[in-house]
């Protein structure tokens, strides 16, 4: 993807775990599935470290109501 993604980019289970991440900051990666974290990853907006997931800056402007 060219640009960075946006909620209409997503389906409505990827915008809910999404929103998840952004709202806890920073989770277990047993807490989504692992289709959901592996898209939300290939997309930027969600990234893998130390055992968990924390959202990025991308994936915090995507998750906005």
């Amino acid at each position: 993807m060219d640009r960075i993604p946006n909620a209409s980019d997503l389906t409505i289970e990827e915008m809910a775990a999404l929103r998840l991440v952004v709202d806890h900051s920073f989770m277990s990666r047993a807490s989504l599935p692992k289709a959901r974290r592996e898209r939300l990853l290939e997309l930027g907006l969600i990234a893998d470290a130390m055992g968990g997931v924390m959202p990025t800056l991308a994936g915090r402007m995507a998750a906005r109501r």
